[in-house]
């Protein structure tokens, strides 16, 4: 009796060959579901990021009580932590944060200069693969100077590339801004939007608050809900 009540206990050979088909079917399912999941999650914690980095700056420009400024870099480029700095390093894709001080007390802090780098932002080591600015905003985006806001020395040392004045009372000075509703309509999918990030196959928009560093992003879209060349 004791026998035959043990043999019961077991799975019959057909019954395994269920549950492993079962589980074959589930994996073929959830993996593709997973890996794009995945791969858009690099774009969602690069536009989360840039919300906080945007925090920051605001911090540091209003306890510093001075200018700061926030560049992107489109391509990866040779950079230094301040102007006479032999310490270089490499930033971009991504966004850096340099304070400004038009007028560098030598005396007091031998080490200030004009400019001076805070923090950098790098999008390289997003999860799910590597971010970038979308092409067409990299075509679209302002590059020229900001005048009445940034030193003529601040201008010619980030020209060509789109800066985001940061003054010492928290508002953001952003060149052609785009207001947030746009976020929400149609002209989203034109790409209008103050950044728009990309992994190759996915996009993200976000729009920034100049009056208070608010940052609102769109949801992860596919390359087929945008309008890109």
């Amino acid at each position: 009796m004791n026998r035959m009540r043990k043999a019961k206990l077991g799975f019959t050979l057909m019954e395994l060959l269920v549950v492993i088909a079962i589980i074959a079917m589930l994996v073929t399912v959830m993996v593709p579901v997973m890996l794009k999941f995945m791969k858009g999650r690099g774009l969602s914690m690069a536009g989360n990021n840039i919300g906080g980095f945007v925090a920051f700056a605001r911090g540091e420009a209003m306890n510093t009580r001075q200018t700061h400024v926030i560049v992107c870099y489109t391509e990866p480029e040779e950079i230094a932590t301040s102007t006479d700095s032999e310490f270089k390093f490499y930033a971009g894709p991504g966004m850096v944060i340099y304070r400004i001080n038009p007028n560098p007390n030598k005396q007091q802090n031998p080490d200030e200069e004009v400019i001076n780098y805070v923090r950098q932002l790098d999008f390289a080591g997003q999860i799910g693969g590597a971010v970038d600015f979308a092409p067409r905003w990299k075509q679209e985006a302002p590059t020229g100077p900001i005048e009445n806001y940034l030193p003529e020395q601040v201008n010619s040392a980030f020209a060509g590339k789109f800066k985001i004045v940061v003054l010492s009372d928290g508002r953001l000075i952003i060149p052609q801004d785009k207001p947030g509703y746009i976020l929400d309509s149609g002209e989203t999918k034109n790409l209008k939007a103050d950044l728009v990030l990309t992994d190759t196959e996915r996009y993200v928009y976000i729009d920034i608050n100049s009056a208070t560093g608010a940052v609102k992003r769109s949801n992860v879209l596919e390359s087929d809900e945008v309008t890109e060349p």
